[in-house]
């Protein structure tokens, strides 16, 4: 073998199928380590979703690093493509996250009012980023995204208090 082909295999081995192969165990091995030490699993799954990403970011720099240079056109249009893939892929979520911010900064629901939403009817359980938990009558719980909440007719019936005079 010559200088050039000895140095693509070492950095085919090391920047290429070492991050391929250990990554994903070190993922699997972050997220067994946060859930022994108590962690919810929404946590651990988000342990395990930087690791994830880390190490195909290794990956990836690796491949340009193995394969040579790349050019400053096809970098910009990988990361242009690259950035509508991911803004398509957290559509939703991030829908979900700013009817949270608006539900919340209108002080349209509290934790304990009583709601009626889409043929349900219960009390606000919990208000999270994404969704909202509500405690139906018979007890079981009802998980609402809050862009439907935002959306849709939401009858609350405890916030007329909280309101007066504003309307």
């Amino acid at each position: 073998m010559t200088g050039i082909t000895e140095q693509f295999v070492v950095d085919l081995v090391f920047w290429v199928l070492v991050p391929a192969i250990a990554g994903p165990l070190i993922a699997r091995w972050a997220g067994r380590r946060a859930t022994r030490a108590g962690r919810s699993p929404a946590r651990v799954r988000g342990i395990e979703v930087i690791v994830t990403i880390a190490w195909v970011s290794v990956l990836a720099a690796g491949l340009t690093v193995t394969l040579g240079g790349v050019s400053f056109v096809s970098t910009l249009t990988f990361s242009a493509i690259a950035g509508i893939a991911v803004t398509l892929a957290l559509q939703t979520t991030l829908q979900n996250l700013v009817s949270g911010m608006i539900l919340l900064q209108n002080r349209v629901l509290r934790v304990g009012d009583a709601v009626q939403f889409s043929g349900i009817k219960g009390r606000i359980a919990g208000i999270g980023p994404i969704t909202t938990v509500i405690k139906l009558e018979d007890g079981t719980l009802a998980f609402v995204s809050n862009s439907n909440l935002l959306s849709g007719p939401l009858l609350n019936t405890t916030a007329s208090g909280r309101f007066a005079g504003e309307y």
